[in-house]
């Protein structure tokens, strides 16, 4: 993404946390297929590519949701965004959608996003998701960011009644899931 692409989705993510504290942005609920969403996600996010060579495993159901449909879509452009900054030069991204029933949450959408990447050191995920925190990142200088990205997956998701999670080893990569109840 080009220098003014990154400030505007800056831009955005920090107008839609102002939004989120005041409780405003769930007016704008709709039906829509959530996983055709995060296929236009990973469409948008094209351009990256062209700097790694990446694998891309897609397993996904068709999943009828109702939610803020562009809020999230910043979510699965954050988190896709993520997994291939965050991979070597060859990337490999797994990315699954599905319906499942737990006995916690009842009937929710699941959306795992796995990298094989340089993943994240047990001491560092308890911090991951709070706001402006940046994993150090060693000898990676390309990578820009500003410590916005999962704060937002993580209060997007808790908006739309769900959780997220990680899982993650360094060296051999992540998954963040994204369950968001029905």
């Amino acid at each position: 993404i080009s220098e003014s692409n990154r400030l505007s989705q800056l831009s955005t993510n920090v107008l839609n946390l102002s939004k989120i504290e005041k409780m405003s942005i769930l007016s704008d609920m709709e039906s829509f297929d959530l996983s055709e969403e995060v296929r236009q996600s990973v469409l948008l996010l094209e351009s990256k590519w062209q700097k790694k060579d990446l694998e891309l495993f897609i397993d996904m159901d068709e999943l009828e949701y109702r939610g803020n449909k562009a809020l999230l879509n910043q979510v699965w452009i954050n988190l896709i965004d993520n997994a291939i900054k965050y991979s070597y030069e060859e990337a490999e991204i797994s990315i699954c959608c599905r319906q499942i029933t737990s006995s916690e949450q009842g009937d929710c959408v699941e959306i795992s996003i796995s990298d094989r990447g340089i993943g994240i050191a047990p001491e560092k995920q308890k911090h991951i998701f709070d706001k402006f925190y940046r994993v150090p990142t060693g000898n990676l200088h390309d990578v820009k960011g500003y410590g916005l990205g999962l704060f937002y997956v993580k209060t997007m998701a808790e908006k739309h009644g769900g959780s997220v999670s990680v899982k993650s080893e360094p060296g051999k990569g992540s998954t963040f899931t994204v369950r968001l109840n029905k």
